[in-house]
């Protein structure tokens, strides 16, 4: 490693747990976690997911950060390296998808902002649901029909966008690592507060019961496997070369798998933590109203449980206690939102800089630029149809094929990375499932929902594959002009 890459990049190898932990717990840990494991009837999902976590999860997590570690490069580089012209047009693929995950990502992280401001002040109205779809986005009643631009959404966004930009615009060590390292623990410790307390609740505790009881006749549904691994590719951001981002600035000697094991069992220890406090207000209210627990949520919807529910049950708890308990949770949100905002954009800077040769400063704030511009889209009335619409390929197909292609290049393409000693000893477990295990893994689930896709066709269906072939144009054109020395191009 350079000695600039020594002063800038991680102070510690605890600052680079954090950070990366950041990149992990966001959305998907307190709000889609819980959801799916409503949905799939709690004890249900845990099981198959705790499986699917040490079988597919901490091997790729490693894999990606010994990627970053030994290669020094971002994505596209370390690509390149190994397929050529072909491996860079794959890694643009994965920025591109990056850009658009943060396109909607920053705007979710400026609801949980407005939303912070809405239960501090009291704002949001008793009928939660037409305050959330109609007062704050403003949703028109098809993906067709665009709408008016949402003021409470857009302006929120600016705000996450221009935080993120003077976070990101300083070094690795001065920016991002000291953020995640304050924010991370105090997260953890407010979510572990706010499951205590709701646990406390009456009625609380028959959401542990709800929680933690399997109904094992679901194990036998392929359905619950496939959100298993797609919550599982959402939570850990596989395939999509962010931890290759964040792990390219570590030394050569720090211990990689062993810090991402770490993050990896605190990624889930957050996640359960989070669905065992959502689970316990959720009985709180089946106890308060006498209403079946099952009946409570219509969806597993992110937005129905973490803006239209929630915010209902907040009422259930009195005007102070509310206002207190409601904003501290939606900043928990923006916590987990911003944090993971850094490593996408910090994923789309590193590429940008090492490939244009650009200095960070530049990288970050283009990176930015472009992914506020494209969040536009997502401040409209239309927003969450699109989301909709793109969330099936965007954090769905296109990882999985991001993870195959993962293992392809970096297992059997690239001698340097799949012989490297790291594996050996306690990790060689990993290798195996890596080299055995997930490719059937991921191809199975992969043409299940090819299967899915083509057995009819709509509007959004159209949406995300135009959306997939426009990114693989765009990813092939940004191959042929990015410009970078010639000893980068060297082969592995």
């Amino acid at each position: 490693m350079s000695n600039v890459q020594l002063e800038t990049g991680w102070k510690s190898q605890a600052g680079y747990i954090w950070s990366v932990l950041g990149s992990a717990v966001g959305f998907a840990n307190i709000l889609s976690f819980s959801s799916q494991a409503y949905k799939n009837g709690g004890g249900a999902f845990l099981i198959p997911y705790c499986l699917a976590l040490f079988i597919l999860g901490i091997p790729l997590l490693i894999l990606e950060g010994i990627i970053g570690q030994k290669t020094q490069s971002p994505f596209v580089t370390a690509f390149s390296r190994v397929w050529g012209k072909t491996g860079k047009t794959l890694g643009w693929l994965s920025v591109i998808a990056c850009l658009t995950i943060g396109a909607f990502y920053i705007v979710l992280t400026g609801y949980s902002l407005a939303y912070t401001y809405f239960a501090a002040s009291g704002a949001i109205a008793d009928d939660t649901q037409g305050f959330f779809l109609n007062q704050f986005l403003h949703i028109t009643p098809s993906l067709k029909d665009f709408g008016s631009l949402s003021w409470w959404v857009f302006l929120p966004m600016v705000a996450t966008a221009v935080a993120a930009y003077f976070v990101m615009a300083r070094s690795i060590r001065d920016g991002i690592e000291k953020v995640c390292s304050f924010f991370m623990p105090l997260l953890a410790l407010i979510v572990a507060l706010f499951a205590v307390v709701a646990s406390l609740l009456p009625g609380g505790t028959d959401g542990w019961v709800h929680y933690l009881t399997p109904d094992f006749s679901r194990l036998s549904d392929p359905l619950l496997w496939r959100d298993v691994f797609g919550q599982l590719f959402f939570s850990l951001s596989l395939g999509l070369g962010i931890i290759v981002g964040y792990s390219r600035h570590t030394g050569t000697v720090a211990n990689v798998p062993r810090a991402l094991l770490y993050v990896a069992l605190g990624d889930f220890a957050v996640s359960f933590i989070s669905g065992a406090a959502i689970f316990a207000t959720l009985a709180h209210i089946s106890h308060v109203q006498g209403i079946p627990f099952e009946s409570l949520a219509s969806s597993d919807s992110t937005f129905e449980l973490g803006f239209i529910i929630f915010p209902k049950i907040l009422k259930f708890l009195g005007p102070v206690l509310s206002q207190s308990v409601g904003a501290i949770f939606f900043f928990c949100l923006f916590i987990a939102g911003i944090t993971g905002l850094f490593s996408i954009a910090e994923s789309i800077a590193g590429n940008v800089e090492v490939e244009f040769n650009l200095t960070r400063k530049n990288a970050v704030r283009i990176s930015l630029f472009a992914i506020s511009g494209l969040a536009l889209f997502f401040c409209m009335g239309n927003a969450s149809h699109l989301i909709d619409a793109l969330a099936p390929m965007v954090l769905g197909t296109n990882m999985l094929i991001g993870g195959l292609i993962l293992i392809a290049a970096f297992q059997f393409g690239s001698l340097e990375i799949s012989r490297d000693p790291v594996w050996r000893g306690r990790w060689n477990l990993n290798r195996f499932f890596l080299r055995v295990l997930a490719p059937p893994i991921l191809a199975i689930i992969l043409a299940g929902n090819l299967m899915e896709e083509f057995a009819s066709f709509d509007l959004m269906k159209g949406v995300r594959w135009v959306w997939f072939f426009g990114a693989i144009i765009a990813s092939a054109a940004l191959a042929q002009v990015a410009k970078r020395s010639l000893a980068a191009e060297r082969a592995v």
